[in-house]
Order: structure tokens, then sequence, then C-alpha cells
């Protein structure tokens, strides 16, 4: 399936259950010959302040509040998310497995 990624950037996922998962903050691509492969993406509840990063005034808000360096960015498999309709991303795995894809390092 061929999506295009700025579709996907920044939308919003969503759980089996319906529930708000968090943002689209990266997707991660891998060469493959001439294509790019989608091997997972950056979720997490956080992408819009995320984003301010890049400016000054958003570092300082992001600083703030705490939110430039936490816990609950979801690192999930291509496999794992439903992109079929790229403007309602959705999680092929339970909210249960979605814990198993937490990455607790940093952002920012």
């Amino acid at each position: 399936m061929n999506v295009n990624l700025e579709h996907l950037a920044g939308r919003r996922v969503w759980s089996k259950r319906g529930r708000p998962v968090g943002y689209i903050e990266e997707i991660i691509a891998e060469q493959d010959g001439d294509d790019l492969v989608v091997t997972e993406f950056h979720v997490g509840i956080f992408a819009a302040l995320e984003r301010l990063s890049a400016s000054t005034v958003g570092t300082a808000l992001l600083d703030f509040f705490g939110l430039r360096r936490r816990p609950g960015l979801y690192r999930i498999p291509w496999d794992k998310l439903d992109i079929t309709d790229p403007t309602h991303p959705r999680l092929l795995c339970s909210d249960d497995e979605l814990s198993g894809f937490e990455d607790l390092g940093t952002v920012g």
C-alpha cells in the first residue's frame, strides 16, 4: 500500500477500544532499493508540543512543564498500525500489547 506520509504526520492514533493513544511524531523508514519502507511509527501524547521545540519559545514551554524529557513515547511497528484511512490511524493490537512498545528513553 502507498500512503503519502504528509497525510500521517501529526495525526491522532486511536486504540482498538476507541481511546486516543497519541499523535504520530515520527515515521521511521528504511531504503529498500528505490523505495522507502516504513518500519515503525513513533507516537506520543505531546506531539503538538514537541513540534514547538524547534523554536526557543516552544523549548522554554516544554522545559517549564517538564514535557521535553518524558516517558510515554510508543515505538509502534509498521504492522501494528492500520493506515488504510490515513486521517484516522488505528492500532491493530490491544492496549495491553501497546505498553510493550513504550520507549522509556527521552525525547527532545
